[in-house]
């Protein structure tokens, strides 16, 4: 009888211990290595919250209704109509969706300072834990720098957050890999891994995804992991510290390290202001990364970046008719670093926009109006004429 009672309450205490501490032991077990290798001061492991891998997905359409600039289906319809992604804009937020889905084990959330677990047997596998390792140290980045909070305050800058999103995502793979190793991997073994990582990266596809998301899931981890581990090599921590508290102001930054960098802006109010009937969708910068994958759907990647890399600055507003939502609108300007850069940038746009554009605005192509100045042009299309006074 009393053998009985133990064995029960064992069951019991162990169960209440599950619920006490849900983080999986493969979390568990890392979140040490990762405090020392980062020199947290403490005890280090923040609490865990575990949902289904039915509830994934709603967790992570919050999460995208959160991080995106405006509605999830509306910034798909702001990608298709500027020439970005091809589809239909519910076709393609459920394929995204699917694919974010395939891809999570889980993940840190800054605004509750916890880790969201999948309730699935792969997140308690000791494979797992260069996951949490990795997830681990985004907590270690808001404890100490707020930089996961930061990227949400950045939604209006596209091209800010991804640069800013690259050191983050670089710099928790690179505790992941050196946590990983046994916390002594060699600056060979990094750059082989660096290699490695940005070969696969290459490769990755997914049906239904646009080649823009998989590239833009890419980069953060590719380039940033280069940046990151340039960082590493010439200063250690303190150098990594100074890009976490400090990341580069754009894309262009990280793409080409050796060149010096101002700080390029073209300002909001730079642009014409959203005129009567008409309604703003989306204020944003393209930056170098996404002016460049704009041209590579119709040039060659070599030539493309070419391009883009005369980039130094920009800002892209959309509108759509009130009374009308199928007819969208933009302007776009442009800062290059010289004459030369514009004149290149603005015959490859005059060449290629009119069919990105396509699809802005029914009943059918925009109308495109260009201005240049020196190292600035700019283009309008579809934008409505100034009503007389």
């Amino acid at each position: 009888m009393r053998a009985k009672y133990n064995i029960a309450a064992a069951c019991v205490l162990s169960a209440i211990a599950a619920l006490a501490d849900p983080c999986p032991p493969a979390l568990t077990g890392v979140a040490a290595a990762v405090a020392q290798l980062r020199h947290v001061a403490g005890t280090f492991s923040p609490p865990c919250r575990v949902v289904s891998v039915e509830a994934l997905r709603g967790e992570l359409e919050r999460k995208l209704r959160r991080d995106l600039p405006i509605a999830p289906q509306l910034y798909l319809e702001a990608l298709v109509r500027t020439g970005f992604v091809d589809g239909e804009p519910a076709d393609l937020y459920r394929h995204l969706l699917g694919f974010y889905t395939s891809q999570v084990l889980g993940f840190y959330e800054p605004a509750s300072d916890e880790m969201v677990i999948v309730n699935s047997p792969a997140a308690s596998s000791g494979e797992s834990s260069a996951v949490w390792a990795h997830e681990l140290e985004h907590a270690v980045q808001e404890h100490r720098f707020h930089l996961p909070s930061r990227l949400l305050a950045m939604r209006t800058d596209s091209d800010a957050q991804r640069a800013a999103s690259a050191i983050a995502e670089g710099e928790a793979m690179l505790v992941m890999l050196i946590v990983n190793g046994g916390g002594g991997a060699s600056a060979s073994s990094l750059d082989a891994q660096d290699v490695a990582l940005a070969q696969q990266a290459a490769t990755l596809t997914a049906p239904g995804v646009p080649d823009f998301f998989i590239q833009d899931l890419v980069f953060p981890y590719a380039t940033g992991l280069a940046t990151v581990l340039r960082a590493y090599e010439a200063g250690s921590w303190p150098a990594v510290d100074r890009l976490l508290a400090h990341p580069p102001a754009d894309t262009a930054a990280l793409l080409h390290p050796s060149e010096a960098h101002g700080a390029p802006v073209v300002p909001a109010s730079a642009l014409p202001a959203v005129p009567p009937g008409w309604d703003e969708v989306l204020t944003d910068v393209v930056g170098e990364w996404g002016l460049s994958f704009l041209l590579g759907r119709r040039l060659p990647h070599d030539e493309a970046s070419g391009i883009a890399a005369g980039w130094d600055g920009d800002r892209l507003r959309l509108i759509r008719e009130t009374a009308h939502p199928q007819r969208w609108a933009l302007v776009w300007r442009i800062a290059c670093r010289n004459d030369g850069k514009r004149q290149a940038l603005e015959e490859a746009l005059k060449h290629h926009l009119p069919i990105l554009l396509a699809r802005l605005s029914d009943p059918g192509p925009p109308r495109l109006d260009w201005a240049a100045t020196d190292r600035s042009l700019e283009v309008r299309a579809a934008w409505p004429a100034a009503a007389p006074r």
